[in-house]
């Protein structure tokens, strides 16, 4: 099935809730949460990224957060986000870009991450963005990409409690399953580990026992 054909349906019916309260409305307890390391699902993303920490790219970084617990740099192609995040996150470095080639300027890095990215871009800069990504690292560079598991009973739970997120999200131009996910990765990558996790603060403690997310770590194909 191509969940990309729901995407005008996603965008007529829920994009009021993003004229209402703008995109990030929902990401608020997230910025509130000092340490994401209690949620399994970034836990694993800090203990797989190099150690100790070196120069890390977070691809798509909206309002960073996720930048900021990382101790990485940040990218966006949104100057609303990038602007907030500067102001959250005075200590970390954001980059605004306009084009995804833009990037190669920003150097090279250890690691690149991508938290739930590559569901908002169309086929064509999926794509571009697949082919830079290698072009951002250092000799043994990884990237690492997070993605919502938006078909796990809790997942489906928290899109009708907040109408405009996961498989509710109007910017969502796909809802893959994790297997159609991978899937697409490894057409681009060498998938070197799935790491299994949750990334639902409402949850907690024992939403940590659900896999409502998964962790790819992945390296460049010879």
């Amino acid at each position: 099935m191509n969940h990309g054909l729901l995407y005008p349906f996603r965008k007529k019916i829920f994009s009021y809730v993003l004229r209402q309260k703008g995109y990030y409305w929902h990401y608020k307890h997230f910025i509130e949460q000092k340490d994401l390391s209690v949620l399994s699902i970034y836990k694993a993303l800090q203990d797989n990224l190099p150690s100790p920490r070196k120069r890390i790219l977070d691809f798509g970084c909206g309002v960073g957060y996720i930048t900021d617990f990382l101790q990485a740099e940040g990218a966006d192609v949104e100057k609303g986000a990038i602007t907030q995040a500067r102001k959250l996150y005075p200590k970390r470095k954001f980059h605004l870009f306009k084009a995804i080639p833009d990037l190669k300027k920003f150097g090279k890095f250890d690691a690149v991450t991508c938290v739930n990215v590559a569901e908002h871009l169309f086929d064509g800069d999926r794509k571009l963005l697949f082919k830079t990504l290698p072009l951002l690292l250092k000799p043994k560079g990884k990237i690492f990409f997070v993605y919502d598991d938006m078909y796990h009973p809790l997942q489906i739970v928290a899109a009708l409690k907040k109408p405009g997120t996961l498989l509710l999200d109007p910017t969502h131009i796909y809802c893959w399953t994790e297997g159609q996910f991978r899937a697409l990765l490894e057409k681009s990558f060498t998938v070197e580990k799935e790491v299994r996790g949750n990334i639902q603060l409402a949850t907690l403690p024992w939403g940590n026992r659900f896999a409502t997310a998964r962790l790819y770590v992945c390296s460049p194909k010879p």
